[in-house]
């Protein structure tokens, strides 16, 4: 993206609001091939800013919540933070630049270096998070590579953390065999 997206960054924004009530009839009633549609428009709108991914979630305070996360990258999340700050007031819609943490994560499916699936159930991890180190105990992790399972590891942490903590507060992740060495938690 151009240094300069704040014309980009408005375009944006012009479109949501322009589109809000078409956006909000597709996702109440919408068939599987509208959401599709709606979809690829959100991806092609939101994708042209870098290397972002986003959600539409239940609102916390209006119905809805669209979420542009800057997918764990300090970078994009100065781009996010400015992006939302330009953010229209809108009746039905809240915003966000990062994922915020979660009570509960549900299992997810990860793809290995081979692109074999693997599904990751994280509700028996235990974590513990000291300075700049989150250490995960993960009993129950299928054998797969070391990528694969750091990039487990890092969904699980920023989902735990909330994304802009993550992105800002932890630099290492680390996998550990017990849970003798201190207070660990779990979800």
């Amino acid at each position: 993206m151009k240094s300069d997206n704040r014309q980009e960054i408005k375009k944006f924004w012009r479109w949501l609001e322009k589109n809000d009530q078409l956006i909000r009839k597709v996702l109440e009633e919408g068939s599987d091939a509208k959401m599709k549609e709606l979809t690829n428009y959100f991806d092609e709108k939101i994708l042209s800013f870098g290397h972002f991914t986003w959600e539409i979630n239940d609102g916390f305070s209006k119905p809805y919540q669209l979420v542009i996360s800057p997918n764990r990258e300090f970078e994009l999340l100065q781009l996010s933070k400015k992006i939302i700050a330009n953010a229209p007031e809108m009746d039905f819609w809240e915003f966000s630049y990062a994922k915020a943490k979660v009570k509960y994560i549900e299992p997810f499916k990860i793809y290995d270096e081979s692109l074999d699936a693997h599904l990751i159930n994280p509700l028996s991890w235990e974590f513990k998070n000291e300075g700049d180190t989150f250490y995960v105990y993960a009993p129950n992790l299928v054998e797969i590579d070391k990528e694969t399972e750091h990039h487990a590891m890092d969904l699980v942490a920023t989902a735990v953390l909330g994304e802009e903590y993550r992105i800002l507060n932890i630099k290492n992740l680390v996998r550990v065999e017990n849970t003798e060495s201190g207070s660990f938690s779990s979800l």
